[in-house]
């Protein structure tokens, strides 16, 4: 995309937010439109040395021209914050928040379908109790398998931000490192689907959003005035 691609987003969402429709786009009651103050290149690089690598640019032209989180697809957008002396993604203003992101975990190598292999292999050796000499033996046994599971089901996220709640559990996530870096992943393991790529970049994810939601809502608009 052209160095234009944020040009009138910010004030385009923050219309949507008087749209006589507003209250039926899905998440709006979350975040109400609503967009954080646009960071400054400072708050940028302090980010970005914690993260320990360079913001992907498109998400980072964003962060500095149309806001730090806030309205976006699903329960909206987390926000990048300092606290504790180290940075991290919480959902300041949201109803229906993520989990918050440190950038030191973000900035991890991001590499989920490496693990679930390493998770697939792992459950089929799940301890049973036939094979240990005691049930305390059994115990320990699948204590420290457990452990492990989820060590390595935590580690799936690392390399990515929880940007965006999408509701019954599932999240969409910024990738920050690696041959993915830039683009949206969704967390569908809930439903034991895994963390998988939704084809788009940062850019094209949001800005579908903005130009279906605007959609859906002049749709809306006009079904209520054709039944007035």
């Amino acid at each position: 995309m052209s160095g234009n691609t944020w040009a009138g987003v910010r004030e385009r969402v923050l219309r949507l937010a008087e749209h006589p429709a507003a209250e039926t786009a899905f998440g709006a009651r979350g975040h109400g439109f609503r967009l954080g103050p646009v960071m400054d290149e400072e708050q940028l690089r302090a980010l970005e040395t914690d993260l320990g690598t360079g913001l992907p640019a498109q998400y980072r032209s964003f962060l500095l021209q149309v806001g730090a989180g806030g309205a976006g697809p699903h329960y909206g957008l987390m926000t990048p914050v300092p606290g504790d002396g180290r940075w991290q993604w919480r959902g300041a203003g949201l109803a229906s928040p993520a989990q918050p992101t440190t950038a030191e975990f973000a900035g991890r190598p991001f590499r989920p379908e490496a693990l679930q292999r390493e998770l697939d292999e792992l459950e089929a050796q799940e301890p049973e109790r036939a094979d240990h000499p005691s049930e305390e033996a059994f115990r320990h046994a699948h204590k420290a398998w457990d452990a492990r599971y989820e060590e390595l089901y935590d580690a799936q996220e690392a390399g990515a931000v929880f940007l965006s709640a999408q509701g019954c559990g599932y999240t969409s996530l910024l990738v920050m490192t690696g041959p993915h870096r830039g683009t949206v992943w969704e967390d569908l393991r809930p439903m034991d689907r895994g963390i998988s790529p939704t084809g788009h970049d940062f850019a094209q994810w949001y800005r579908n959003w903005l130009t279906r939601t605007e959609h859906e809502l002049a749709t809306e608009l006009g079904r209520r005035e054709g039944c007035a």
